[in-house]
């Protein structure tokens, strides 16, 4: 039985090339923070991967700090930016954060202490019936009190992309009309998923805020990064030797973090080429879809990133359905792998949709750069054994 592996946004396999430039590293000598031959080359090693990831985004490199992942890098940005404006206000003055109603599970579940520890009051911002955020509702939302304005680059579950420089821009206008003496306010964005096939450049597009993930890059688990605007302070939430410019303290991950340097590296030279293969294995999916008999497609393609398209069957559950392919020897998911054992259905589902849709659930189909016209061609035909020939896919965009 062939298998085929169509999960790449639960984690994305580690390029042959990324394995290679992390291989010297492993056996390698010396802390990044020892003045010795072998502690400098270290160093010299964690500072080429940080310009690799910051010429990935655009940035300058001193404004790249390395975490243990994204799921870290959100954690600091917010609870770091909370925490320092803190220090700077009073207890009693409302602070508030709007965060889409479609973000992953690291953002959510720190809103929830924001909330207990410092007192910030946190407000959803809608989306539209295909998970993209309703600009015109954050814009009335905008308050005095409101200090950070959280809206992820592309959904995990149904891959929907998010107006960024249109929120920017709602962001600075709101900045201009409070002037030098009003509340600080930011955009912080998790753009874990829009990367593999997105340019995201976050000063040109106006995000002050950023996380990414190694491991949905093409590099290896355990490494992440956090960008921070020039002027943007955050409290840190690991104290030790005063790594990463005394933001994230801990000996650093150095071959991690040189596999992230080396994944940025082959991102920015081939993220096109990869976009246009992903593209043609999206289009072929979801024309192949039209085969097989009770499956509805969720949110829009065309403002969707390609590589991300989730369905749910008339017939079974996405537990079920899951189990059934994993049994054909095909790797998907039933929702976020961050959120597996917590919820058996889709939170952003809920979010969107009523009726069958969000008590149901449904499957997760992401692939990427190693993914083929063969393992397309699998899925599709193990979902006509399960559903039948001759129905047709329901497009889910615009139903409640």
């Amino acid at each position: 039985m062939r298998s085929a592996y169509l999960d790449y946004a639960a984690s994305s396999p580690v390029d042959p090339r990324v394995r290679e430039a992390v291989l010297f590293v492993m056996d390698s000598l010396g802390n990044p923070s020892s003045v010795h031959a072998q502690g400098r080359a270290m160093r010299e090693a964690v500072d080429t991967a940080r310009e690799s990831v910051a010429n990935l985004l655009a940035v300058e490199p001193r404004r790249v700090f390395f975490t243990s992942g994204a799921t870290e890098a959100n954690n600091l940005a917010l609870i770091g930016y909370f925490k320092r404006l803190r220090e700077t206000v009073s207890a009693e003055k409302p602070l508030k954060l709007l965060v889409s109603v479609i973000e992953h599970s690291s953002i959510r579940e720190v809103t929830k202490r924001l909330q207990a520890d410092l007192g910030v009051t946190v407000e959803k911002i809608p989306v539209d019936a295909d998970g993209v955020v309703r600009t015109d509702r954050l814009r009335e939302m905008l308050s005095d009190d409101v200090a950070m304005v959280c809206v992820m680059w592309a959904n995990n579950i149904i891959g929907s992309l998010q107006p960024m420089e249109e929120s920017a821009t709602i962001i600075r206008e709101e900045r201009e009309k409070r002037g030098v003496n009003g509340l600080s306010l930011v955009l912080m964005s998790d753009a874990v998923q829009a990367l593999r096939t997105e340019q995201v450049r976050p000063s040109d597009t106006g995000v002050d805020l950023l996380s990414l993930s190694g491991h949905k890059m093409y590099g290896p688990k355990g490494v992440g990064a956090l960008y921070v605007r020039e002027g943007v302070e955050l409290a840190p939430l690991l104290m030790g030797g005063g790594q990463e410019a005394g933001l994230r303290g801990g000996t650093e991950n150095v071959p991690g973090i040189v596999a992230l340097g080396r994944a940025a590296d082959i991102l920015r030279k081939e993220r096109e080429k990869d976009r246009a293969h992903v593209g043609k294995l999206h289009a072929r999916l979801v024309a192949g879809l039209r085969e097989s008999d009770g499956v509805t497609v969720f949110g829009d393609s065309a403002r969707s990133v390609p590589g991300i398209i989730y369905f749910m069957s008339s017939e079974e559950t996405g537990d079920v359905l899951t189990l059934k392919l994993d049994s054909a020897g095909i790797a998907v998911s039933s929702g976020s792998a961050c959120d597996s054992g917590t919820s058996k259905t889709s939170f952003v589902l809920q979010e969107i949709y009523s009726g069958p849709a969000a008590k149901q659930g449904g499957v997760r189909v992401s692939f990427g750069r190693f993914s083929t016209d063969e393992d397309i061609r699998c899925l599709i035909e193990a979902l006509i054994a399960i559903h039948g020939a001759g129905g047709g896919m329901r497009d889910a965009g615009g139903t409640r």
